[in-house]
């Protein structure tokens, strides 16, 4: 399902992240994705769930035949706290200096 691909995107959570967040198998999810099964009304559940918890609302067939997603305040905060420990990072550079100091 591309809407579970997109919103587990926009939050940046690889599969094994959002599997384990939502306590489905790593296997399920990748076939969901895939769009190799049909999934089980439990398993989209725990999915929608997990990634409603943490900011992002997925509206199915809307428009007609898509998804819309929805990003919440807290989506929005997580993401920039992602963006800030991204950019704090120390560069290669500032790595090997340190290493060789």
């Amino acid at each position: 399902m591309s809407s579970i691909r997109a919103a587990r995107a926009a939050l940046g959570w690889s599969q094994p992240v959002l599997a384990d967040k939502a306590g489905v198998s790593l296997v399920a999810l990748a076939r969901l994705e895939a769009g190799l099964v049909s999934p089980r009304l439990a398993t989209i559940a725990k999915l929608k769930t997990a990634i409603e918890g943490a900011g992002i609302r997925i509206a199915d067939d809307y428009p007609v035949g898509g998804y819309t997603l929805t990003a919440t305040e807290l989506a929005i905060q997580h993401a920039a706290q992602r963006t800030e420990v991204g950019t704090s990072a120390p560069s290669t550079e500032q790595k090997s200096q340190k290493n060789q100091g």
